[in-house]
């Protein structure tokens, strides 16, 4: 296990220096809830707005360009509110993690890598090299087709089992290890959630590439209860959990935080081609004339509503609105009435995106919160426990890595 730091040049921050980030991510997060815990898509005007009118004001005649390029920068971002909010408990250092420099793999025989999307495997690539050498055969967790599982077995020859629930992808990983020569890759069909699944943990190292809510909870708690050597764990979708609270790790917390709150922990979408990103916004700005609608229809504040089907927001507006209001139980809008609405949900997505920018400072803060909580379970049970960046944001925004170790 390399040595800890909290230095952003060395290796990995680990040990006290993990706990003692915890506790200041935690006291960063409760100390600026009015800026993160309301949704200005839900509230057109969060409680922050009053309080700070300059920074709103700021917001309102940044230009587009200016915007984006202050969303772009986590650090530049944290600053820039600390600075206008006088959040002592917020420093950009906060969110500062070492990142693991590392050479680009050789790429091999093409059938060690087939089927595997480019972007994909450079994230594999990035991960296993900053995972490092392993002690023991491996489990891959939530294995998909397989393909961390299979580049790892035929890189180190140690045996791999791969646990996935869909049997096709099961079959076709089987398939894809026996086209590229890895016989000692073999799969497992079974839920990596059920209560015996931990029990192939005992005596294997666990390699899990963005696993998502409970399924990288699951492995952290099993880890450290089930006689794994140790684990890497890169976690994603945090709020993809079974319960509608986030219940943390540590008894300590004093944070409370619901699944609608998690969603902040990875808003950051840096890979999304610029089509999406223009069809991403044109689906918010049609929800947010449906909601202009209803609040003015009904006289009623925001309430959630289902998710939208894909195929709706494939036509106009005038035809989503009479689909949503139909399904809602209210009456549509009239024909002439939409282009106004348009018009007001595009204002509404302009001050939206701009009052977000105070919410956004946080989702580094939630996201490193929430790996440093999953350390603890490994850290209570023993393991020397180390957090890092295995690549470059621009490669993944979910590049957080927790490895863990039994000591010697």
């Amino acid at each position: 296990m390399t040595h800890c730091a909290t230095n952003p040049e060395t290796k990995i921050l680990c040990g006290d220096a993990l706990r003692e980030r915890r506790v200041a991510l935690e006291a960063a997060l409760l100390a600026g809830e009015i800026f993160w815990r309301e949704m200005p898509f839900r509230v057109s005007r969060p409680g922050w707005v009053d309080r700070y009118p300059e920074i709103d004001a700021e917001l309102m005649a940044m230009s587009s360009e200016g915007l984006a390029a202050l969303l772009d920068n986590n650090l530049a971002l944290v600053t820039w509110l600390t600075q206008r909010a006088g959040l002592s408990a917020l420093f950009a250092g906060l969110i500062a993690v070492p990142r693991v420099s590392h050479a680009a793999a050789d790429a091999g025989d093409p059938r060690q890598v087939w089927g595997i999307p480019g972007r994909k495997l450079q994230q594999i690539e990035a991960f296993l090299s900053s995972a490092g050498e392993l002690t023991g055969d491996a489990l891959e967790w939530c294995a998909g087709k397989g393909h961390l599982g299979r580049l790892h077995q035929l890189r180190t020859h140690a045996p791999v089992v791969s646990l996935e629930i869909d049997e096709t992808l099961c079959r076709q990983g089987q398939a894809l290890a026996a086209r590229a020569g890895a016989t000692a890759h073999r799969f497992v069909c079974g839920d990596a959630l059920a209560p015996d699944a931990g029990l192939l943990l005992k005596g294997r190292h666990a390699l899990a590439l963005h696993a998502c809510g409970d399924l990288h909870r699951r492995l952290a708690e099993h880890a450290a209860a089930r006689g794994s050597l140790g684990v890497d764990i890169a976690p994603c979708c945090y709020y993809r959990l079974s319960t509608p609270e986030y219940s943390p790790f540590s008894r300590a917390s004093r944070l409370r935080l619901t699944r609608d709150d998690l969603h902040l922990a990875v808003t950051e979408t840096v890979t999304a081609p610029a089509r999406e990103i223009r069809g991403r916004d044109r689906e918010t700005s049609w929800k947010l004339a449906f909601v202009a609608w209803r609040e003015r229809s009904l006289g009623e504040p925001y309430r959630s509503f289902k998710p939208v089907p894909e195929a709706w927001m494939r036509r106009d507006l005038a035809d989503f609105l009479a689909r949503m209001c139909e399904r809602e139980g209210i009456s549509p809008p009239p024909e002439a009435a939409v282009p106004a609405l348009e018009r007001e949900a595009l204002h509404r997505l302009n001050v939206m995106m701009r009052r977000s920018a105070v919410r956004l400072a946080f989702r580094r803060v939630m996201e490193l919160w929430l790996v440093c909580d999953l350390a603890e379970p490994l850290l209570g049970a023993g393991f020397e426990v180390g957090i890092r960046e295995f690549c470059d944001r621009r490669l993944t925004p979910r590049n957080l890595l927790l490895s863990a170790r039994r000591p010697s």
